[in-house]
């Protein structure tokens, strides 16, 4: 059985306890009205796979069993039990329950007390979810960063083959102007891939055999910040499968983030889900992918003792550095192993792909963050959010005990400080990094309302 099997509406606790209303401010803001602690619904929210894991194995559980202050653990404010309860149906049909991506044909889907996604809405998105408020609330959406992860790239090499390079034995490494040819389609073999010694071995091994591309048939996260990435490599256009003329960025997200290149002829697996992409992976030689590290570990089908270093299938060190002899890194802390660890994302510096990141507030639109090409660690990290609101009551449907359970909720999953470190601290060893810096600063502003931005509310 793989470890991290996971069931779909995992809850906590009954609540059944009256609401006190208790008021907060924020300078220059509406005022927002919650609940008395602990004393909200249950609520559900639905979402991106690549935080499915930190919501099922951390952020959940601990909201109801840890003594953090801003936890629900039958010890804190009115002592009530809250269920929180997360589904992974992906970023592209979490964004569209809300009304973003629906092209009209759906609106707000008031089921879903939060949305996660990796994917952070634009502008367009921003405004599509928005225009279903029942009274006009400007900004009213939230876009909150609740955790960092690793989009690596994992292949399956051609029957017969192993791999090995100069600094990462029985792996490829692939620099950045290889990793952004592959999926453009002008490196079309695995034995045109030569740097730092990347070298194909194997008595019935054909290293002139070409590279099969495997992308998700629906939107993600991974490839959201793999074509951001990409983006920074190469400006340059190309032909899309649709005919268009458009660049790495053009297709990032919405609606062309299902879109590639004509000339990679990728193959789209049949289902939805980060899973879909690792099973095909897998099954496919002389095939690449990519997705969620925490996800791909879980598997089990790229580490040792069935995958990782001197096998065919394994995840592939990034270039970080630049230079003569450029350097690679791990999506992982500690390399393509079994045992779980964390996303190799610490001290990521953040941009909009030319000046530091991140945006104002959690109010603004998220979609442009990316990485840079040189870091100190792994390059091809991102952020995965949670969509709330700062007026709940905007949005027919909804309630105050509500917004009371998703901003306590995101306040636990945002702490740093409590006896047990809250929830950014409890990421560690689940194949995630918590937030640090700017973006935690402004993410727990955002939520708690001391930014003079508002605050998650009714």
């Amino acid at each position: 059985m793989r470890r991290r099997q996971l069931k779909h509406g995992l809850g906590l606790a009954q609540v059944l306890c009256t609401v006190a209303v208790v008021v907060f401010f924020a300078p220059g803001v509406a005022q927002a009205s919650l609940g008395t602690q602990c004393a909200g619904s249950n609520v559900t929210g639905q979402g991106a796979s690549a935080i499915s894991l930190a919501m099922h194995e951390v952020f959940i559980p601990g909201f109801g069993s840890q003594s953090d202050k801003y936890a629900c653990n039958g010890t804190q404010g009115s002592k009530g039990l809250p269920v929180v309860t997360y589904t992974n149906t992906g970023s592209g049909a979490g964004l569209k329950s809300w009304g973003a991506n629906a092209s009209g044909e759906h609106k707000y889907e008031a089921t879903n007390a939060f949305i996660g996604t990796s994917e952070a809405p634009n502008a367009t998105q921003k405004a599509e979810i928005e225009a279903n408020e029942t009274k006009l609330v400007p900004n009213a959406l939230q876009t909150v960063p609740v955790v960092q992860f690793a989009t690596a790239i994992i292949v399956n090499l051609p029957s017969g083959c192993t791999a090995t390079s100069t600094s990462n034995k029985g792996r490829l490494v692939l620099n950045n102007s290889t990793l952004e040819g592959i999926w453009r389609g002008t490196i079309n073999k695995w034995s045109e891939i030569t740097e730092n010694g990347d070298k194909l071995e194997g008595g019935a091994c054909n290293a002139a055999t070409p590279i099969t591309r495997i992308v998700r048939k629906d939107s993600s996260g991974p490839a959201h910040f793999l074509k951001k990435y990409l983006g920074l490599i190469n400006k340059a256009t190309f032909e899309t499968e649709k005919g268009a003329t458009k660049t790495w960025d053009e297709i990032s997200e919405g609606t062309e983030n299902i879109t590639w290149p004509k000339a990679i002829n990728a193959v789209k697996t049949a289902s939805n889900g980060e899973a879909a992409m690792d099973e095909l992976v897998s099954k496919t030689p002389s095939s690449i992918g990519f997705g969620n590290l925490a996800e791909i570990r879980g598997t089990k089908l790229f580490t040792p003792p069935t995958g990782g270093p001197n096998t065919t299938t394994f995840w592939v060190p990034i270039q970080d550095k630049s230079g003569e002899t450029p350097a690679y890194a791990d999506p992982a802390s500690n390399k393509d192993v079994a045992a779980v660890a964390e996303a190799n994302c610490a001290k990521t510096e953040y941009t909009d792909g030319e000046t530091a990141f991140p945006p104002s507030s959690v109010t603004a639109p998220w979609n442009e963050v990316t990485t840079r090409t040189v870091e100190p660690k792994y390059t091809l990290c991102g952020l995965a959010f949670v969509l709330a609101f700062d007026s709940y009551s905007a949005f027919a449907g909804t309630s105050e005990p509500e917004a009371t359970t998703v901003e306590n909720f995101l306040s636990y999953s945002l702490d740093t400080n409590g006896p047990t470190g809250g929830g950014q601290h409890l990421l560690k060893k689940h194949d995630y990094e918590p937030l640090t810096g700017t973006v935690l600063k402004e993410a727990a502003a955002g939520v708690r309302g001391k930014s003079g931005k508002g605050g998650t509310g009714f």
